[in-house]
C-alpha cells in the first residue's frame, strides 16, 4: 500500500519555501493574501500540513498539523520540512509541479510547443514539461542546473 506524500500549506510569509517545495515536486499551496483563519480552514479542509514561522498561528493549529519553521532562509526551511516528514527527493519528481500554479506538469512533445520556444532552447533541449493550468513551460537548462547546485550545497540533494 502506497502512503501519499503529505501536502503542505505555507502561510503568507513563506512564498519562497512554497516555490522550492513545488520545484522539488511537492504539493504546496500558498497565497499572499491568506490570513490565519484562512490558513487554518484550508489546511483542515484539504488535509494539508501548515508550514509557518508565525508562533501565534502555530499555537492555534493542531500540533500534528503544523511545522514551526526555525529559519528565515528558504533552503534551511526545505531541509527542516524534509526532515520533519522523513521525505526524500528523487530526480524524477523534480519539475513535476508548476512553481506558480501548484498543479502537475506533463511532459509535452517539442512539436506541440515549438513556436513557443526560443531558437536556442529548441536547438539544445529535448525534454519539456508544461503546466496543465497556466501552460508555463519547463525544461532543464542553466537556471535549473543552478537551482540543483544550490540544493546540493544545502545538503538537500546528493
Amino acid at each position: 500500500m502506497h502512503v501519499p506524500e503529505p501536502t503542505f500549506l505555507c502561510d503568507d510569509h513563506c512564498g519562497r519555501l512554497a516555490r522550492w517545495l513545488r520545484f522539488l515536486g511537492f504539493d504546496c499551496a500558498h497565497r499572499q493574501d491568506f490570513d490565519d483563519a484562512t490558513v487554518l480552514r484550508q489546511a483542515l479542509d484539504e488535509g494539508r500540513m501548515i508550514l509557518t514561522r508565525d508562533h501565534a498561528l502555530a499555537g492555534r493549529a493542531m500540533a500534528r498539523s503544523v511545522v514551526l519553521l526555525e529559519s528565515s532562509h528558504p533552503l534551511e526551511q526545505v531541509n527542516q520540512v524534509l526532515r520533519a516528514f522523513d521525505l526524500k527527493v528523487s530526480d524524477a519528481q523534480i519539475g513535476t509541479v508548476c512553481t506558480v500554479c501548484n498543479v502537475l506538469t506533463e511532459e509535452v512533445e517539442t512539436d506541440a510547443i515549438e513556436e513557443r520556444l526560443p531558437p536556442y532552447v529548441r536547438a539544445t533541449q529535448q525534454v519539456f514539461r508544461e503546466c496543465t493550468m497556466c501552460h508555463r513551460l519547463y525544461w532543464r537548462a542553466t537556471h535549473v542546473m543552478r537551482m540543483l547546485a544550490r540544493l546540493r550545497e544545502a545538503g538537500i540533494l546528493s
